[in-house]
């Protein structure tokens, strides 16, 4: 009866392998093998880590690593968030009008006629 080998990709022979404890000190960031082990399982971001599994031990190789962190920074960069600003006077009155909500509270001002000199802050109507 010959070894088992069960791969998840083919071209994983022909690169350098290591075993998972090992890989902990290929990635650029520190990691454990839990997180690997994750990786290994769902991926993160979409992207699977590769491995095999050769004689009931699982390794992973540094060009599969590469290929993961490489993968991660592109989805990373992919990301296009736009930036929260703020809204406004003219489109808040404009969004007050157009849902029917109430005028706004008009911006608060420090009272400068407190005898103490605190700075009291008063809503002036």
């Amino acid at each position: 009866m010959g070894s088992k080998v069960i791969l998840d990709s083919p071209k994983l022979l022909d690169e350098t392998l290591v075993t998972l404890t090992e890989a902990c000190s290929h990635f650029p960031v520190r990691c454990s093998r839990p997180s690997i082990e994750r990786w290994l399982r769902t991926g993160s971001r979409g992207t699977v880590l590769e491995s095999a599994l050769i004689c009931g031990k699982r390794y992973t190789s540094v060009e599969a690593i590469n290929r993961f962190v490489r993968n991660q920074l592109h989805v990373e960069s992919d990301k296009s968030t736009p930036k929260r600003r703020r809204m406004s006077h003219k489109e808040i009155a404009e969004a007050t009008r157009r849902y029917g909500l109430p005028e706004p509270l008009p911006a608060t001002e420090p009272d400068t006629s407190c005898q103490n000199g605190c700075r009291e802050t008063v809503q002036h109507f």
